[in-house]
């Protein structure tokens, strides 16, 4: 679209106040016109099922179901940026009932397209209570997805005194249709809860949707579970949850409620419950009870399950005893953590005056830096003003019409002047970013792409993800054509690829990114996400990857866009063994391998508190003989900066506002709750808290952590079938989580 290009490099830098409130106020009105006519449009909008119940996040992958026969094939709405985008579902992907978008704010457009004819329109739910319906789910509350009994975790934050809603976003679907049939339409559920009450639900699932949990709980999602007397009628209902924890031969037994009474600090008495012997040999146990025969038995056990985890206790909460019992609920919040404490308040913009309150929106900040030269400030342009008034002024009087005495030759002297004055100009606002000019291109214009990549193995389940936040800045206006690039070594790394998928990083509103949409940019062309399910190469009714690209990504002169891209893929490693330690020990010994096929440069092995510091090469395939050799750092002051004084110790504060660390922002995503979470750093970690593997430091397993020194995927941007090539600032961190076996002896 030339015409747009040329348009938008007229563009001003910033635009009008009248203009920005005149573009608000008609946002509201078509906002406003759009819920009524929403409510009163019974043909279109009610047809539309968005996400879980009515439950979605702004800027996570959402499901949308569409009562009718009709097949979904496209789905129009806006991004973070206001710009209409359009989600195209081809091959495997437009076959079903679901269909899968990213919504870019609250109460955006949806239309549901069939070829060109429209099926259904509306907008997202806005936000609200999520238990009164549909609502969008803002970051700071908690959103739990379940399968049977809430467990009361519904009530969480209600005071119906004080007409107050509960704090936590609960979804209960009551059919088996109401689940996703992709991982996609879980992004953003911080934890899903499974009791015997939702039996038949399990039951109903097709395989797609228990897949679809499944690749949720191993990418980074916490379960929690009930397995209790029921245990066994739950695991025929449900074979692949029996298959992903490990349980060869379940079998059930009688537990004194001593021990939960004791955790609990309660005052109501529990009779013996039934429950599942859980396995020993596997997990962190939280809680150990004792059975009627007074043997040692684990009642409540955590399992890391490739970068996610599994939370099991041997009894169903949701039968008529633990119903009536008022510590239930204290039960599950001790044993899951924070999940189901309330959201708390954003420390980062009440106190620190950041436009953001979370890490990922930090991230983002810190990738949208780039070398550019500024632009001229008012106080540039009005010297040069008032040299142009002087040159056509008193220097234009005195040079023509007192020493040449011809004052025809200001109609000539002028133009120069001003010609002269505008090549000048010209010149110095050139493109200049480094000093350097992008090649390989046809045009002038200069693009740049700053990049953070976390790639994470889990040698243990043999799963491996790839994420990478990036921002692509472009000088002139371009329509840029984004797809996920493999390096040789990421190929070297990988057996199979089961997922890669690109989406805009940038959420609407302070609490990521700082972006605030103002009206639905119509400016700005639309532009294309193609959503693609590939067969696989030797069997076409078998599944390959599910893949994505984005076609004509339009960019404003001097502008920049965010994104990030997620694999998922089967890791192939060189050689890996399992470290060992002392029983009763946190030090490791033994020997450490290398088992990748790259060269490990700053790493470190992780284990519980301890950091050891490996050599600034690590080279691939490499071997350190003893590991008790190592230098040996406390984990925490290390993320923390902490150093010892002679009396007491200094902990370096964390800067919100800063910008100039991407390596520092991808240490706290990596280990945030490590360092002590919001407490240290003042912000929250989602909605990228998937990324941190803190909970994995507790388990026996460690963490194999460095730099690469190349990039493992890369961005591949063209401008239609002409390749561009960007530079740019790159980090690349790698994990590998490598099995701890206990023994004994010396």
């Amino acid at each position: 679209m030339p015409q747009f290009r040329e348009a938008l490099k007229h563009t001003p830098d910033c635009m009008p106040k009248l203009l920005h409130l005149i573009s608000a106020t008609l946002y509201s009105v078509f906002l406003l016109l759009g819920n009524c006519q929403l409510a009163g449009a019974d043909d279109a909008s009610s047809r539309i099922h968005f996400g879980i119940q009515g439950h979605y996040r702004v800027g996570a992958w959402t499901g949308i179901r569409c009562d009718g026969k009709q097949s979904v094939t496209t789905l129009e709405t806006r991004d973070g940026d206001g710009s209409e985008v359009r989600y195209e579902q081809v091959g495997g992907t437009s076959s079903g009932d679901w269909a899968y978008v990213v919504p870019g704010g609250e109460a955006a457009p949806l239309s549901l397209k069939n070829g060109d004819k429209t099926i259904a329109a509306g907008r997202f739910p806005t936000i609200g209570s999520p238990s009164r319906g549909p609502a969008m789910i803002p970051l700071g509350m908690n959103w739990i997805v379940v399968i049977g009994d809430a467990l009361e975790v519904d009530e969480v934050g209600v005071n119906k005194l004080l007409n107050r809603d509960a704090s936590i976003a609960v979804s209960k679907p009551t059919e088996p249709t109401a689940f996703p049939d992709s991982v996609l339409g879980y992004d953003g559920v911080d934890m899903m809860i499974i009791n015997a009450s939702g039996i038949d639900l399990l039951r109903g699932l097709a395989t797609k949707q228990r897949t679809a949990i499944e690749q949720w709980i191993t990418g980074g999602g916490h379960l929690f579970i009930t397995l209790g007397e029921s245990c066994l009628d739950l695991f025929e209902a449900a074979p692949w949850l029996q298959k992903i924890m490990g349980i060869t031969d379940p079998k059930t037994t009688i537990i004194d409620p001593s021990a939960v009474e004791t955790f609990t600090s309660t005052q109501s008495p529990l009779k013996n419950f039934t429950g599942l012997r859980l396995p020993r040999e596997s997990g962190t146990v939280l809680l150990t009870g004792k059975t009627t025969r007074r043997v040692s038995i684990p009642v409540a056990t955590v399992y890391t399950l490739g970068f996610g985890r599994i939370t099991a206790i041997a009894a169903d909460l949701d039968n008529q005893m633990f119903t009536a019992w008022p510590e239930r609920l204290d039960l599950i919040t001790q044993l899951t953590g924070d999940v189901l404490l309330p959201g708390k308040k954003d420390i980062a913009i009440t106190n620190r005056g950041t436009s953001y309150g979370d890490l990922a929106g930090q991230l983002r900040a810190t990738l949208d830096q780039f070398d550019v030269k500024r632009t001229f400030g008012f106080s540039v342009v009005a010297i040069i003003l008032m040299a142009l008034i002087a040159a056509i002024g008193p220097l234009d009087y005195l040079l023509i019409n007192r020493f040449l005495g011809r004052p025809l030759l200001g109609w000539l002297s002028f133009p120069l002047v001003s010609i002269a004055l505008t090549l000048v100009l010209t010149y110095e606002a050139r493109p200049n970013i480094d000093g350097e000019s992008t090649t390989g291109t046809n045009t002038d214009s200069i693009i740049r792409c700053n990049r953070v990549e976390i790639v994470d193995i889990d040698a243990i389940a043999g799963v491996g993800r790839s994420f990478q936040a990036s921002c692509i800045y472009s000088h002139d206006a371009a329509l840029l054509n984004v797809d996920i690039g493999q390096s040789e070594n990421f190929q070297n790394l990988t057996d199979s690829i089961q997922q890669a998928l690109l989406s805009p990083l940038g959420y609407p509103g302070e609490t990521y990114g700082g972006i605030q949409i103002a009206i639905e940019d119509a400016r700005m062309p639309p532009y294309t996400i193609r959503l693609q399910q590939r067969v696989a190469s030797n069997n076409e009714e078998v599944e390959g990857p599910l893949e994505n690209s984005i076609l004509g990504a339009p960019l404003a002169a001097r502008s920049s866009k965010s994104l990030q891209t997620l694999l998922r893929f089967k890791p192939k490693l060189t050689n890996y063994q399992g470290l060992q330690r002392r029983s009763g020990s946190e030090l490791l010994q033994g020997e450490l391998l290398n088992p990748l096929s790259v060269d490990l440069l700053d790493g470190m092995l992780i284990y519980r508190n301890w950091a050891y510091l490996l050599r600034t090469r690590f080279p691939a395939g490499g071997r350190i003989d003893r590991i008790d050799t190592l230098r040996q750092k406390n984990f925490r002051w290390r993320l923390s900066r902490q150093t010892a004084l002679e009396s007491s110790s200094e902990t370096e504060e964390w800067d919100t506002s800063s910008v100039e660390l991407p390596d520092r922002v991808a240490e706290m995503l990596m280990f945030h709750n490590a360092v002590g979470g919001s407490r240290y750093t003042g912000l929250r970690d989602e909605p990228l808290s998937s990324l941190d593997l803190s909970h994995t430091l507790a388990d026996d397993r460690c963490i194999l952590i460095g730099r690469l020194a190349d990039e493992l995927t890369t961005l591949k941007l063209t401008d239609g079938d002409t390749a561009i090539e960007s530079d740019g600032k790159s980090l690349t961190m790698i994990r590998v989580v490598l099995p701890v076996i206990s023994t004994t002896g010396r």
